[in-house]
């Protein structure tokens, strides 16, 4: 079910956003950081351990994303340490 959450603001656009329900995806570690033409690459895992004892780091996210907006990702984390 698609559903209209909100509206955020794009420079002077505003957009209207949507929300499919996906169900969010916990990571332990980072497993690519990379940068390559303004698009930054990020992979992440999730650490599981089946029976037979050995951790495995299993990738569940991977992004790609405008240099620009990985830096206002990274000021947004910093001002939540405030």
């Amino acid at each position: 079910m698609l559903r209209t959450v909100g509206k955020i603001r794009n420079g002077d656009e505003v957009l209207v956003i949507f929300d499919q329900g996906n169900p969010p995806v916990f990571v332990d570690i980072a497993t690519e950081v990379s940068e390559e033409d303004g698009i930054v690459r990020l992979g992440f895992a999730a650490i599981t351990q089946n029976g037979d004892g050995i951790p495995k780091a299993t990738v569940v996210a991977r992004l790609r994303i405008p240099k620009d907006l990985a830096w206002q990702l990274c000021r947004t984390l910093k001002d939540l340490e405030e």
